[in-house]
């Protein structure tokens, strides 16, 4: 898939409550290694964005939270996990 596409689906299923963002994380990290540079920059920016927004709306105890259901969110720490050192 292009760069575009790529992107569009992560922010698609970026914040979604759903067993799909499962099978997309699955997808994005066997995908990983042939992403082109530009892609990987734009997913770390904005999941890490979303990372930092979903921790203070834990903090405050907000219903809404930008990873989703924890589970969600467990799925996207998968994807961190491949660019944290």
């Amino acid at each position: 898939m292009s760069e575009i596409v790529w992107y569009g689906a992560f922010s698609y299923y970026c914040g979604r409550c759903t067993i799909a963002v499962s099978v997309f994380v699955d997808e994005l990290i066997k995908a990983w290694p042939t992403l082109n540079e530009r892609a990987t920059f734009l997913i770390k920016r904005d999941l890490d964005k979303a990372f930092a927004d979903d921790d203070e709306a834990r903090k405050n105890g907000d219903s809404y939270k930008r990873l989703g259901w924890d589970c969600d969110r467990e799925q996207w720490d998968r994807v961190r996990k491949l660019y944290e050192y």
